[in-house]
């Protein structure tokens, strides 16, 4: 608990009044202005320590509801404050401490609080808080200030530890791709338990890269409008891996004097891109594989396992990181990975580590050399080069071009 007090305009005007009326008053022979100044100080000294005996022992609780919110919404933050001290409280105006990435109306009056042995030792209240971008956000601590009655010296007072609130990233949704030329069958979900025999047992979801042709359900695709894929009964969930780098160079990002990553566009957009591209294939029912180049990341989502949750919660608090993951995940049949700007060793790494899988969609970073693109396009991979302010709707939808290039 930080603490310190202040005198206000009319405090110092009391003090310049008392000064002049102790230099007056030998000057002008009058004895009574020395009463005068005795008052004045007096009145501060005394407002000094009225200021002081208020919240001098409370006790901060703050709970957000909920803990974890998307970009743009909002949540409610809850602050309970006790007097644990016989003396009462003062009223005073509060307000909490927001970082730049939250904003909210935090603050307001305080009402008097009774000692801690009164009903009324007790308050709450509560505000709205709004997600701006995504992060762990601290909130708090809480400052109070408090004036005593004759409004000569406030008293500022910070009280309670920081609470974290997480703002997920933001996801776009994505259009599913349709298939160029033939490709090796990709299993599927499976269907419910209790299909029956014929065409009409068959249920359908969206098409995704690594679907083989065969599988597409042309009385579903007439119906819907957009190309859809059978489900059949004893078919096993599809997979694919998704990749998310986060190689500080790469990201064109590097520590300031105070150790914090310095802000990057395209870290920025990988982060959006995979937290999308999760959503869109656990979505569509596949078992998705979720890593980064470090080990901050390392998830399979699906049924039983991690949820679409936990990936953007990691997503929300992830930093660019210099260490490499040691331990790839196996090939899946189809990987997308989210990449930053590449050299030629960065570009072999990738393909080392991702190599496995039979069907490779890459984001890479504009700026990437023409020559790191070659060994990507040597491992066959469909490559679109993205700059961070590119719509990732738009983006995704060219890798139906770098499949017919493929």
């Amino acid at each position: 608990m930080n603490r310190s007090v202040v005198l206000t305009s009319r405090g110092i005007g009391f003090l310049v009044a008392a000064v002049v009326c102790f230099v007056a008053a030998p000057i002008l022979s009058l004895p009574a202005l020395l009463y005068v100044t005795v008052l004045l100080v007096g009145l501060v000294v005394f407002s000094t320590i009225f200021v002081f005996g208020g919240h001098s022992n409370v006790r901060i609780e703050r709970s957000f509801s909920p803990q974890v919110v998307g970009p743009g919404l909002t949540a409610k933050a809850t602050v309970r404050v006790t007097n644990l001290s016989m003396i009462p409280c003062l009223e005073a105006q509060w307000a909490d401490v927001l970082p730049s990435g939250i904003s909210g109306d935090a603050s307001g009056t305080l009402p008097a609080l009774g000692g801690s042995r009164q009903s009324d030792s007790r308050v709450s209240f509560s505000y709205a808080l709004q997600g701006l971008r995504r992060g762990r956000h601290p909130i708090g601590p809480l400052k109070v200030q408090v004036l005593d009655p004759f409004g000569l010296v406030y008293r500022k007072h910070s009280f309670g530890a920081e609470e974290p609130l997480i703002v997920l990233p933001r996801r776009i949704d994505l259009l599913a791709l349709a298939p160029r030329g033939e490709s090796d069958d990709g299993a599927t979900r499976p269907a419910p338990q209790h299909v029956g025999v014929g065409d009409d047992d068959v249920i359908a979801r969206a098409y995704l890269p690594g679907d083989a042709m065969k599988r597409l359900h042309w009385k579903a695709t007439a119906h819907r409008g957009q190309l859809m894929v059978r489900q059949e009964e004893q078919q096993i969930n599809p997979r694919a891996g998704v990749f998310l780098d986060c190689e500080p160079r790469s990201q064109g990002t590097a520590r300031d004097g105070k150790g914090v990553w310095e802000h990057s566009p395209t870290f920025e957009w990988g982060i959006v891109a995979a937290a999308s591209i999760v959503h869109h294939l656990a979505r569509n029912g596949y078992v998705v594989s979720f890593q980064t180049s470090s080990p901050a990341i390392d998830r399979e989502i699906s049924d039983g396992q991690d949820s679409v949750e936990d990936a953007m919660v990691d997503l929300a608090v992830l930093e660019p990181d210099e260490t490499e993951h040691n331990r790839y995940m196996a090939p899946e049949r189809a990987a997308f990975a989210i990449l930053g700007r590449l050299d030629i060793p960065r570009a072999e790494h990738w393909i080392h580590a991702v190599g496995g899988a039979r069907d490779v969609h890459a984001f890479v970073a504009s700026g990437t050399s023409a020559a790191a693109l070659d060994v990507l396009d040597g491992a066959r991979w469909k490559v679109v080069t993205y700059r961070p302010n590119d719509d990732l709707a738009a983006m995704w939808m060219l890798f139906d071009a770098a499949r017919a290039r493929a």
